[in-house]
């Protein structure tokens, strides 16, 4: 009843006002008194009704006050215009302050952060609610009872746990709970001054706070898990390029000696071949080529995924580049029938990659179109600059097309597109995810468009590079008459079938031959014979436990030439591989499967004699 009575003498109010103005001023012209009277009274009026408006605009500035207010669940209380306006600011201040305090973007990865942004907390606690004790209390997962884990202010005189199995209540104490999806992991209390009550907005305030603690805690335990995770993701990475490229060193050796018994067997070192004989051979060492390819695939994959694969950027010739892969991919083409069509870009025009990536990137891009291009088609080769000083590449061909929902498998890892034409087609299904991440480690791109039967086009954009004036050495011609003169090569290794092989082409250039299967039966030869060169097989547990460095140092503290030349077959193809076994002293590392040609040049070189 009361507050209705002040609502109705306020709104009464302003038509007193205006009546204390219009009075006077009916006064002075009704008794016709003078014009200084009657200005005076017009005065009196103008003052009345600038009173009236101020206190209109007043009364409108508290009724939108409020409202903001109650909207904001902010209580006022009673007083004038300019304390409402106060509490108002003062409340909106706190609640920033308290929202502010948030610790959602940051990254919170040990206990030591977590015990900052609970102390942060606990302060701005005290501050704001103007309090005489605080304290941040969480959960003990293995027991279950709270522990005081921040405290500020004046002690409390019950515990977290005894406040909970007590009814009775503290005056002036605030509770509220730090809880996330209905699991409490703790409490934040409150004890304001003087035992005073607390407000709405005080509780709004502590609610505020428990929730940024409950957010801190979980920032944490968040935190710590993606760390896990990522743990558990790179162990797993880890793992699986392990396996694979495990899987493909392994698959080297068997391979190695499955290659070079037919080229043996193809050079009539085992007697005279046959015409259907020589046909039989050539399709075992072209599959073999072949099962090559894919191991070098999953190989260079592996490199990839683990990121041990090093680029060397340089600035090559476009057209050269582009004239040299049509002819490496020109035979695969006539055997479909297809029309390989190369558009030349024009004279000294370079683009920066890695000499190695942009041959296998492109010689994989061109494999695929020739395999999914049924006989009889076309492929298009050309390139072009565009703008941002970058060069790109296209291959074109009017072969059997990607669908669009198949368009997120042609760069995964072991994807193959399924349908009739395709799943004839050979492949681990590594080349094109291979060839992304080659095209990005030289800070380029790849994509493509394609229609289904009417074929693809894919692109890679590289930056653009200055050609040097200064002309590539060319390498010299190899001559292919290799002799050995004589001279004596050991053959280390446990394999039988590797010693055999490896022996009997060598013989062939007339190199002497000795033969051991274990380091002590190797010191024994090189001890009593002029051994001019050893050829290590990596099959030795010496190697294999990676005691190569001794290995290497024994066979040479026990030869007559201690300086004598040692070339390891490896199965293991890793640069990083490579460089270790140089490093513990081997002269040259070549990666099985070994050319035996290739093997006998270097045994030639490494003894001095021409080839």
């Amino acid at each position: 009843m009361k507050k209705i009575a002040t609502e109705k003498i306020k709104s009464v109010f302003p038509i007193l006002l205006i009546l204390a103005g219009v009075l006077p001023l009916l006064q002075a012209l009704i008794l016709q008194r003078d014009l200084a009277t009657v200005l005076i009274a017009v005065i009196n009026l103008i003052a009345w009704l600038f009173a009236t408006i101020l206190l209109i605009v007043w009364r409108r500035v508290e009724e939108h006050l409020r409202r903001s207010a109650e909207r904001l669940r902010i209580q006022l209380g009673s007083g004038a215009i300019d304390s409402l306006i106060f509490r108002y600011i003062r409340e909106i201040e706190r609640r920033d302050e308290a929202i502010l305090s948030s610790t959602v973007e940051q990254r919170l990865a040990t206990k030591e952060e977590l015990a900052r942004s609970l102390e942060k907390i606990t302060s701005l606690s005290f501050r704001l609610l103007g309090a005489d004790s605080v304290e941040l209390a969480l959960v003990d997962r293995d027991t279950g009872l709270y522990h005081s884990s921040f405290v500020l202010g004046k002690p409390f005189r019950k515990s977290t746990q005894m406040i909970f199995s007590s009814e009775e209540e503290e005056a002036g104490v605030m509770v509220s709970p730090i809880k996330f999806a209905g699991s409490i992991l703790g409490y934040l209390r409150v004890g304001l001054k003087g035992g005073r009550e607390p407000t709405h907005g005080d509780f709004q305030i502590l609610n505020l706070l428990a929730l940024q603690s409950s957010m801190a805690v979980l920032n944490t335990e968040f935190t710590k898990e993606l760390l896990r995770m990522h743990q558990i993701s790179e162990e797993s990475l880890k793992a699986k390029t392990g396996f694979l490229a495990n899987l493909s060193h392994e698959i080297r050796g068997p391979l190695s000696i499955m290659m070079n018994a037919v080229d043996l067997v193809l050079e009539g070192l085992c007697g005279e071949v046959s015409a259907d004989q020589k046909e039989t051979l050539d399709m075992v060492k072209s599959n073999g080529k072949h099962l090559l390819d894919l191991i070098n695939d999953v190989l260079d994959y592996a490199k990839a995924e683990s990121g041990r694969i090093n680029v060397d950027p340089v600035v090559l010739d476009v057209d050269e580049l582009l004239g040299d892969i049509r002819k490496v991919i020109s035979v695969q083409a006539e055997a479909k029938s297809h029309r390989l069509i190369y558009r030349s870009i024009g004279p000294n025009i370079g683009v920066k990659c890695d000499k190695r990536h942009a041959r296998q990137i492109l010689i994989n891009l061109l494999t695929n179109a020739v395999k999914y291009t049924p006989n009889g088609g076309s492929i298009d080769l050309w390139a072009e600059r565009v703008p941002s000083n970058k060069i790109k590449i296209n291959v074109r061909d009017s072969g059997i097309g990607i669908r669009d929902t198949d368009r997120e498998k042609v760069f995964a890892a072991f994807e193959r597109i399924e349908n009739e034409y395709s799943s004839k087609q050979m492949g681990t299904g590594l080349g094109m995810s291979l060839t992304r991440k080659l095209v990005e480690l030289n800070h380029g791109s790849i994509d493509f468009v394609s229609k289904p039967g009417k074929g693809s086009q894919f692109w890679i954009i590289l930056p653009a590079g200055e050609l040097s004036n200064e002309e590539e050495e060319k390498p010299a011609s190899v001559n292919e008459e290799i002799l050995g003169h004589g001279k004596s090569v050991l053959i280390l290794s446990r394999e039988n079938e590797e010693r055999k092989t490896t022996g009997r082409y060598l013989a062939k250039y007339r190199f002497s031959l000795a033969y051991a299967s274990t380091s002590e039966e190797a010191v024994e030869v090189l001890k009593n014979s002029d051994i001019s060169v050893v050829v290590l097989d990596d099959s030795l547990p010496e190697i294999e436990k990676g005691t190569e460095k001794e290995l290497v140092s024994a066979l040479r503290e026990y030869s007559k030439n201690p300086k004598i030349p040692i070339i390891l077959l490896s199965r293991r193809a890793f640069a990083f591989d490579v460089e270790n076994y140089l490093k513990a002293g081997v002269d040259k590392c070549l990666a099985k499967p070994v050319e035996l040609q290739e093997l006998a040049r270097n045994c030639a070189e490494s003894v001095g004699n021409p080839t």
